[in-house]
């Protein structure tokens, strides 16, 4: 399971600037913890729900920051397109086609990190009028940063589109890209959205006036957390770990399904864990039995060449039908029970430290495992957790003061939607 995929990131690269803190295509929110991924290549490693659902709101709330505007299309030629209004704020007219595109990314990123949130009744109407407020509050912001006439310099806008360009260094598979390459990839990009260079610049150019709007504004707002309050929410998080109802008091909704998902997850950073690796011999669930045997012959033959002394990270590499931890030889990052399937979960915490397993049948097919280290359960500490709660309530500050702003530009705004949503 993946939170937002690489090769997403480059399909959206002008959708999702590297320009702010959260962008799932950059760093994330919460990054003090490295050894304990919340990625995987294949689904094997199950969704943490209420983590990925805090992300993914924080994203949501903060989306406005990056202006993720739709791409300026053009029509292919010879050929007529025909484009009706979304919505039209302060009279600009936002099209149809800009709001699927934003909803259809809205989608994506749901499917990556939310996939049970479909099964809700309302799903499709929360994400119409997730894209919607977020196509209008993208238009107030630009109209505003327009309006107070804010300058982006051409070094501050070549710098902007460099760090998107560095997203295509490396092909989609994950192998390092030159710099003609590299560009070519670039331009393919643009060619294959039907945005010309210039129209490109323009659209960055926006993204950063946007960026610079709410620093000036909206980041002067936001207050960093005193270490008191720091302290008294890591107490309230001692709690939740504790499954302690005390923890929850005078909360709303959703800033207790925010600690319950904080806690969730500082609950598995102390708990016992390994760390795997493995080498994945895939086949579909409904394979035909001649299919599931010519795996598990593959994952036989693997296993006699690491008895002979082969390396497992190589053949990771060389074998694994799990194309992204392949590439990391197979490294599946620090494990806590209840992460995998039983069936991989139970082997990988018996297995003696370094030694390789025969092949293990899970629905995804045939693994080998290694446990490369063991971490016995550990206290939680207020020093370890310190640097992140203050980035997590920073960041919960300024999406506060970043929603009282939106506020306070619709209230002075004309709205027209046109595509069924109220607002």
């Amino acid at each position: 399971m993946k939170i937002i995929n690489k090769n997403f990131c480059r399909k959206n690269f002008y959708h999702s600037p590297p320009f702010r803190a959260g962008n799932p295509c950059g760093k994330g929110e919460l990054e003090g913890e490295r050894n304990f991924p919340l990625i995987s290549g294949t689904g094997i490693i199950k969704p943490r729900a209420g983590w990925d659902k805090m992300l993914l709101q924080h994203f949501i709330r903060l989306s406005a920051l990056a202006v993720l505007s739709a791409a300026v299309t053009a029509a292919p030629a010879g050929a007529a397109v025909v484009d009706e209004v979304a919505v039209k704020v302060n009279n600009e007219a936002v099209m149809r086609s800009e709001y699927n595109q934003t909803k259809d990314l809205l989608i994506e990123q749901y499917r990556a990190a939310m996939p049970d949130f479909f099964k809700a009744k309302d799903a499709g109407a929360q994400l119409e009028k997730a894209a919607m407020d977020k196509l209008v509050d993208e238009a107030l912001l630009r109209q505003q940063a327009e309006t107070l006439k804010i300058k982006i310099y051409d070094r501050e806008l070549d710098n902007g589109i460099a760090e998107i360009k560095k997203r295509f260094s490396r092909s989609e598979t994950g192998a390092p890209l030159s710099g003609p390459a590299a560009d070519k990839a670039f331009r393919d990009e643009l060619k294959k959205e039907n945005v010309t260079p210039e129209q490109f610049r323009s659209k960055i150019q926006k993204q950063l006036m946007v960026r610079k709007l709410v620093e000036d504004t909206v980041r002067t707002r936001a207050s960093l957390p005193k270490e008191a309050e720091v302290k008294a929410y890591f107490e309230k998080i001692t709690l939740a770990v504790k499954s302690d109802t005390a923890a929850f008091a005078g909360m709303n909704e959703e800033a207790t399904q925010d600690l319950m998902a904080v806690a969730q997850r500082f609950k598995e950073f102390t708990s016992e864990r390994v760390r795997v690796r493995h080498i994945l011999f895939k086949f579909e669930e409904t394979a035909p039995l001649t299919e599931k045997n010519q795996a598990l012959k593959k994952a036989e033959d693997a296993k006699k060449e690491l008895d002979r002394g082969a390396d497992f990270e190589d053949l990771a590499a060389r074998y694994s039908e799990d194309k992204e931890s392949a590439q990391k030889g197979g490294d599946l990052g620090y494990i806590v029970k209840g992460m995998l399937p039983r069936e991989l979960e139970e082997p990988a915490f018996a297995l003696p430290l370094g030694e390789a397993s025969n092949p293990v049948l899970t629905q995804f097919g045939y693994h080998l495992l290694r446990v490369d280290e063991k971490r016995i359960a550990q206290k939680l500490k207020f020093d370890q957790v310190k640097d992140d709660l203050e980035q997590l309530l920073a960041q919960a500050n300024f999406a506060r003061e970043l929603a009282n702003y939106l506020k306070e530009l619709r209230k002075g705004a004309k709205i027209e939607v046109f595509t069924g949503q109220n607002k």
